[in-house]
């Protein structure tokens, strides 16, 4: 079991996706992995036979047990490998499980009789969008495990009386919400965060006026391609730039030093259900605003549809937070660990500025750098804004 996010502590095998005896690739996508946060497919780090399945579908082990064995079609298996206690079945303790009501004789129960429902992220954000209890609901999935196809498919005439939820229980004051396995890792991460990361931060304003522009150009002429570009992209791209200048803030701080990242992996914070997941964009460096455009959207779907990456998952080397989108007009974030930087940029609106001595209408946009003190100072992170800002209102910069 690999660790994939900063103290991921366990994994849950949620599907294998090669069968015992079957050959495969480097990096191949040999099984589906639940983490704290998302799905994700697990790539064989070696070439060869799948010899062993050690550990059994919807099943919980901590990181780094074997899960199972590759190697040559003759090679002799390691006692000590094979005789790896058996994992446990997940506990019902956590949000992956819900409690089934007592069973009925006269009932036919589609939940798993050991008290829990298994379903994936996206079939339980799906059933509480649309009210729909998943202990009444038959998985199709590995080890009646829930899909998301299995509670679209109550949608309709057929599915009405199915989909009728009991009114939701209400949060009585002064109790205490368990929280989500997301909700715990969130925890852990930004406590961590802000407890080990001397954070600093810097804001400016920029004119997105001639962005704004210039992006609806761009889209009326991509249009035929089915690509659409969005404010956040110009962000990416404009930041991009501004990290190949300042390459401080794609970096780490480690032990003896500051580790320079090879390449950009620009992550984004995608809101889920039951908080955030920060996938990255890799190797932004080469790629142009369309490209930009085209992989943002390919991985927000595939963040919702569970279909992440491991190192999409894991890589990211600088992230953005973008809440324009609920009107909010700034704020600061807490930086994403091992990275050294993030930018919080909030909404693009219309406001009376001063250009040339007159007052103007502009739209406006806050953005806010939090920085690694250990990595860098303020002066350099006012330069990488600045930096951001200049492209940003002269955006035929971010066309080159």
């Amino acid at each position: 079991m690999p660790q994939m996010g900063y103290d991921m502590q366990e994994g849950t095998l949620v599907r294998w996706l090669k069968t015992e005896g079957a050959e495969v690739k480097l990096g191949e996508a040999i099984a589906e992995l639940e983490t704290d946060k998302a799905v994700v497919e697990l790539e064989s780090t070696a070439a060869g036979v799948l010899r062993r399945l050690l550990v059994s579908e919807g099943v919980t082990v901590p990181v780094g047990r074997p899960i199972g064995v590759i190697g040559a079609a003759d090679e002799e298996i390691p006692d000590d490998i094979v005789q790896e206690p058996p994992p446990e079945e997940p506990q019902a303790a956590e949000a992956a499980s819900v409690p089934l009501p007592p069973p009925q004789a006269s009932a036919e129960t589609p939940a798993a009789a050991s008290g829990e429902v298994r379903a994936s992220p996206v079939a339980r954000r799906l059933a509480e969008e649309r009210g729909i209890d998943l202990t009444q609901v038959a998985g199709t999935g590995p080890g009646g495990r829930i899909t998301k196809e299995d509670v679209a498919a109550l949608e309709g005439p057929a599915g009405a009386q199915a989909a009728a939820p009991a009114a939701p229980a209400p949060v009585g004051s002064g109790e205490v919400v368990p929280l989500s396995r997301m909700r715990q890792q969130i925890a852990r991460v930004t406590i961590k965060s802000k407890q080990e990361i001397p954070h600093f931060y810097v804001t400016a304003e920029i004119d997105m006026t001639q962005a704004v522009a210039m992006r609806g150009q761009v889209n009326d002429g991509l249009e035929q391609e089915g690509v659409r570009v969005s404010i956040n992209d110009l962000i990416i791209k404009a930041c991009v730039g501004a990290l190949k200048l300042y390459p401080k803030f794609n970096a780490s701080f480690v032990e003896g030093g500051i580790q320079m990242s090879e390449s950009i992996n620009v992550g984004i914070a995608i809101a889920e259900e039951d908080g955030l997941i920060v996938p990255a964009i890799m190797d932004c460096a080469g790629k142009s605003l369309a490209e930009i455009a085209t992989a943002s959207k390919d991985l927000i779907e595939r963040s919702q549809g569970g279909t992440l990456h491991p190192q999409e998952y894991t890589g990211g080397t600088f992230s953005i937070s973008n809440l324009g989108m609920f009107d909010v007009s700034s704020f600061v974030a807490i930086i994403q660990p091992p990275q050294s930087a993030v930018l919080a940029v909030g909404t693009v609106a219309e406001r009376p500025v001063v250009l040339n001595g007159q007052v103007t209408v502009a739209s406006m946009m806050n953005a806010t750098l939090s920085v690694d003190h250990r990595v860098s100072d303020g002066a350099e992170g006012a330069r990488f804004v600045v930096e951001v800002k200049r492209l940003l209102e002269s955006p035929a910069l971010l066309l080159l």
